[in-house]
């Protein structure tokens, strides 16, 4: 597609970055990374605008990494410059917007055009001050956003690229698909027949989770009886005073319990053997 080319080169609408819109998964874990910065040294593969190139590698058994689509693109639909999964969730969008009920593909042009209009008039209005209007940056996170939501960097990302405008409009997404199927697959934790059983199992802890977090997270779903920490084996023990507390934290955090971005494994306590009488032999 030919661009205009204009006697002030700041005025042509292209993009000039200093650094990209990326994920922490596709930065990578090398503290020391290095990257090579080109000014319009390639086209946005949503709008077809010239735009500033990142090339990096993000680990020494890592393939070279580079962003695919300009930053407005990214700013639009809050995504990483490339791998485009969101930027807040680490999903892919098709995935965010049906657990969030949004469509925000009616919005974005498809014609070359008329796409580069609404991409350089998202940028006169940035650079005006006025923040982009984005329809999931208003909607509320929901049981299944928090269920496949990734909150730790995945840094084995060296597979072969899909089809980017299928993962940026969200159509087509095999991870998108694969997601939203262990999300429909995945059980809920239902209480034993013994009511006398209000303990809750949590396992997966580590050094950084304290007593109080547990406290924290537990105590909005009913009055919490005790805590008991088990650090040996990495697991804890939540009892309610009430049955009816137990239950409801259960249903409320099963898959889905996070804390200080670990994702934690919460099960039914088993009901606890009766302790022998004194004196008797």
């Amino acid at each position: 597609m030919a661009h205009r080319l204009l006697k002030d080169p700041e005025a042509d609408g292209w993009e000039r970055s200093d650094f990209p819109i990326i994920c922490e998964s596709c930065l990578g874990d090398n503290p020391y990374v290095r990257m090579t910065r080109a000014e319009f040294d390639k086209e946005c593969k949503i709008c077809t605008r010239p735009f500033t190139v990142f090339r990096w590698r993000p680990g020494r058994d890592a393939r070279f990494k580079k962003t695919e689509v300009c930053q407005t693109c990214s700013k639009v639909k809050n995504v990483c410059q490339v791998c485009l999964l969101d930027l807040e969730y680490g999903l892919p969008v098709q995935v965010r917007d049906t657990a969030l009920s949004i469509n925000s593909n009616d919005a974005i042009p498809k014609s070359d055009v008329n796409r580069e209009y609404f991409a350089e008039e998202h940028d006169r209005r940035a650079r005006a001050g006025i923040d982009y209007e984005s329809s999931f940056g208003k909607a509320q996170a929901n049981d299944t956003i928090l269920k496949l939501q990734r909150t730790t960097p995945y840094y084995k990302r060296n597979r072969a690229h899909q089809n980017i405008k299928d993962r940026y409009y969200g159509v087509n997404d095999p991870v998108a698909m694969k997601l939203l199927n262990k999300a429909g697959d995945m059980p809920s934790l239902e209480p034993p027949e013994d009511e006398s059983i209000k303990t809750l199992y949590v396992g997966g802890l580590d050094a950084r989770i304290s007593e109080q977090d547990l406290r924290d997270q537990f105590y909005a779903h009913g009055e919490i009886e005790s805590v008991k920490m088990v650090p040996q084996r990495a697991i804890a023990f939540v009892t309610y005073t009430t049955r009816e507390g137990a239950e409801k934290a259960a249903a409320e955090l099963s898959n889905k319990l996070v804390i200080k971005g670990l994702r934690l494994k919460l099960m039914w306590g088993r009901p606890q053997a009766p302790k022998p009488e004194s004196g008797k032999f």
